[in-house]
């Protein structure tokens, strides 16, 4: 009797230890999610903010975030076609807008591609990124983080300090992310 409760001793503490090792597999959607984190700001010597970093988190089912260096063939190529200047919006898999407080609202800023043209060529400011290849070895794909991106003040950027970015990823499936908002957020310019 008591060699048997020993034994059930031991199977029971077995058992709890097996389950308490035991991770539980998560499930996201194949759709890439991503959620803001936060946005840290660098000083110059001179007092005025340099660098911020941007940081959001990510799920993604099958893992198939990021594009490797030999990534730029279809449909992950540069231009869309070799007889356009129009770039592929799938060789850069991170989009991100800008957008500064005008009187009232946010507002997109307009820059000038190539204002000799006719008709003249007209862009938003976009920060475009390639986010390198980080889908997980092994069966289960499934795969969350963080990703940090540096951003430095644009040439383009007005006297006004107070700007939102809006942010969105495409996975190697071609899908494409919810689009995100900062809140506004106040770069130190003197």
């Amino acid at each position: 009797m008591i060699h048997s409760l020993k034994y059930k001793g031991f199977l029971f503490l077995f058992l709890v230890l097996l389950l308490s090792t035991c991770k539980k597999k998560e499930i996201y959607p194949s759709i890439p999610f991503i959620e803001y984190k936060s946005a840290v700001f660098y000083s110059s010597s001179t007092g005025t903010d340099s660098l911020m970093t941007l940081t959001f988190t990510f799920k993604d089912g099958d893992g198939d975030i990021g594009l490797g260096q030999e990534d730029t063939i279809a449909p992950f190529d540069p231009r869309k076609d070799k007889y356009s200047k129009a770039t592929n919006p799938y060789y850069n898999n991170l989009h991100i807008e800008y957008y500064e407080w005008l009187d009232t609202a946010f507002s997109q800023i307009i820059k000038d591609l190539d204002p000799d043209a006719t008709p003249p060529v007209y862009d938003t400011l976009r920060y475009l990124y390639r986010i390198e290849n980080i889908t997980p070895e092994g069966r289960h794909k499934a795969i969350r983080g963080d990703i940090e991106v540096k951003i430095y003040p644009s040439p383009h950027f007005d006297a006004r300090d107070t700007v939102r970015y809006e942010f969105y990823i495409y996975d190697r499936a071609l899908n494409k992310s919810n689009s995100v908002q900062t809140p506004p957020l106040v770069w130190k310019r003197r």
